[in-house]
């Protein structure tokens, strides 16, 4: 048995501690230049790989030649992924596992790595998790190297620990696992169709127009402008939206002051936030700030239920906070008021994220500033059309909300019992382990 001198947990005598090299097969993708298209082959990098599935929204390609020269014909490394095997980002976007399913077929560059376990030690299953564990990846990221892009060597990763027990307890713990997954999974469906649901009651009445006995005229350069159409709702009118509702910006509390950020309670949100939450509610932030960073700084702080639209690099990205925040310079956050309903903004936002993104500029990286956009026109729908959508909705969007709380407390069950399960500090037995 191998043995690691600092182990961050005491190992159960009857479990095995190995490095990965000695139970796993570890390769990676392809380090060949190889030419990408528009169809074919998904060709797959550590950015497409994301919690429990994989990110297809920004897709590579390559031919069915390049996946046959590369992936399979005489390859002595192991190149090509295979249901069961292990995959995990090594070069910049490192250490999110992503378990390869029967279906799945796509070659992957060299910024993945891919473990294939010895299947009569370790279930490909109980590996993933391993992956997932605080233990795996604290070891991990303390193996990176690089100074413009990190990244983990594969003889690196061979040294890393796995601590398993014998198979059938190791399907046990998966299966308490794979149940919390389950279950979060669901609600991240019904989450989806009630959001689809709450965006095509707004695409019907704000976009389409189609409402019942709307009464119409003819509409202005302005107004057709602003909704592709000739003729204009009655009692509705266009305005910018800066003359609305407030519109305001973020800041950055020096990040050399540690008493700005100490047990900070405050939520201080950064992209980063809402891109890793991709939920239309949140609740939490990845750094607070303090009272005393709060008032040495230019921290705008807004109410709950207020519109974050992420406005600099990634534009357009939209949540809407359920607690006081405030946010960095990256963020334009519009606060609802009686005129525009937050689940106005949240979804006109959404309805109009291309043309958003089209009016920014910059040569770094692109940004849509405060003032360009408190410029950008919105119809305005009469106050009574305005109060029944937000009743239509209100069922759906409490519903999207109360889901994702259940989410939350799933997940913080679920990284609970990982970092405890495959450790062997807790025993499958106990009834803690089990989902009410």
């Amino acid at each position: 048995m191998t043995t690691f001198s600092k182990f961050p947990v005491k190992p159960n005598q009857n479990w095995t501690v190995q490095r990965i090299g000695e139970c796993c097969l570890v390769g990676d993708g392809i380090h060949a230049k190889v030419k990408r298209q528009d169809s074919g082959v998904l060709y797959l990098t550590a950015k497409n790989l994301k919690p429990n599935s994989l990110n297809l929204s920004k897709v590579d390609y390559i031919s069915g030649q390049d996946f046959e020269r590369h992936f399979c014909r005489n390859i002595q490394a192991i190149r090509k992924p295979e249901a069961g095997d292990v995959l995990f980002g090594i070069i910049g976007s490192i250490g999110e596992p992503y378990l390869v399913q029967p279906e799945d077929y796509f070659g992957i560059s060299s910024s993945v790595a891919i473990l294939r376990p010895n299947q009569h030690l370790i279930s490909p299953l109980y590996l993933y998790y391993w992956v997932k564990t605080p233990i795996f990846q604290n070891a991990l990221h303390g193996l990176k190297a690089g100074v413009v892009q990190s990244y983990v060597s594969l003889e690196s990763l061979k040294s890393l620990p796995i601590y398993y027990p014998d198979l059938p307890t190791q399907y046990k713990i998966t299966e308490i696992l794979s149940d919390y997954d389950s279950l979060i999974a669901n609600n991240d469906r019904r989450i989806q169709l009630l959001e689809t649901m709450a965006q095509t009651v707004y695409y019907e009445w704000f976009v389409k127009l189609n409402l019942p006995h709307l009464e119409m005229r003819r509409a202005t350069d302005l107004e057709r402008e602003v909704t592709g159409k000739e003729m204009f709702p009655v009692g509705w009118k266009v305005e910018a939206i800066g003359d609305v509702v407030d519109t305001i910006g973020g800041d950055t509390p020096s990040k050399k002051k540690p008493e700005y950020w100490a047990n900070g309670t405050l939520m201080w949100y950064r992209t980063t936030d809402l891109t890793a939450s991709g939920t239309m509610f949140i609740s939490e932030s990845a750094n607070k700030i303090t009272d005393l960073g709060r008032r040495n700084s230019k921290i705008r702080v807004f109410p709950p239920y207020s519109v974050m639209m992420t406005s600099r690099a990634t534009i357009g990205v939209v949540a809407i906070n359920t607690t006081e925040a405030s946010t960095n310079q990256g963020f334009i956050t519009c606060i609802p008021n009686e005129q525009l309903s937050a689940y106005y903004l949240y979804f006109w936002i959404k309805e109009n994220r291309d043309w958003i993104f089209s009016l920014a500029s910059g040569l770094m990286y692109r940004e849509i500033n405060l003032s360009g956009f408190r410029k950008l026109p919105i119809a305005l729908p009469d106050r009574h059309i305005h109060r029944q959508f937000i009743d239509t909705l209100d069922p759906l969007c409490s519903e999207i909300q109360a889901l994702q709380a259940k989410n939350s407390t799933l997940k913080r069950t679920r990284a609970l019992l990982l970092a405890k399960l495959l450790s062997g500090e807790v025993d499958i037995a106990d009834r803690f382990c089990q989902i009410a």
